[in-house]
């Protein structure tokens, strides 16, 4: 987020719509395509809780996508410099250029190399550069770690994050356990957990 401040050539309408879109990514685990094609009627913020409605994506699902407070808030001010842009034009997406156009996925690609270079932030070695598809890799590694951590039950609970992600199902969800160190370890410590109560309970 500090490097798109950094984005001289860029104005700031451009920015900020740049900002919105990798604060989405990161907050919902969305796929880069599902916010491109965003639109303004599927953006729910007046809701309890606000929502966004992701229509047809992969797999043919549709879902709803429920916000954090502070990204609701963050998109009613994007909305309000969108209006102020835009002026009187009606467009149907809600990430939009200043012409009105929605955004390009090769454009933002190439964009987030830039900020990645901005930021100084680059692959390991043995491992690819980080891409916009990278959000949703920690979105969902984060969840799990984390759910692991509180001692939840994750098997219960994968469901629900597999409908939130619109993964076909819980299996397509869970490989991502296998995606990190950490999460390994934090999974291997809780089942080693459940394995001493079950013996002590014995």
């Amino acid at each position: 987020m500090s490097a798109t401040k950094r984005l001289r050539l860029f104005d700031p309408f451009r920015v900020s719509t740049i900002r919105t879109l990798i604060g989405l990514l990161a907050s919902t685990g969305m796929r880069i395509g599902e916010v491109l094609w965003l639109k303004l009627e599927d953006t729910n913020l007046t809701a309890t809780p606000p929502y966004l409605v992701i229509r047809d994506t992969k797999f043919g699902k549709s879902r709803n996508v429920v916000l954090h407070p502070t990204v609701r808030d963050h998109l009613r001010r994007y909305l309000s410099e969108r209006a102020r842009i835009l002026g009187a034009k009606r467009v149907d997406v809600f990430l939009t250029n200043r012409k009105g156009k929605r955004l390009n996925y090769s454009s933002q690609r190439l964009m987030f190399g830039r900020l990645l270079r901005s930021a100084g932030i680059r692959s390991t070695p043995g491992h690819r550069s980080p891409t916009l598809h990278s959000f949703r890799h920690t979105f969902a590694v984060r969840r799990l770690t984390q759910w692991h951590r509180d001692r939840e039950n994750v098997q219960e609970l994968l469901p629900h994050l597999s409908v939130y992600l619109g993964h076909i199902g819980p299996a397509s969800t869970y490989w991502y356990l296998t995606a990190t160190p950490e999460l390994l370890q934090t999974a291997a410590r809780s089942f080693e957990r459940q394995q001493n109560q079950g013996a002590e309970s014995k």
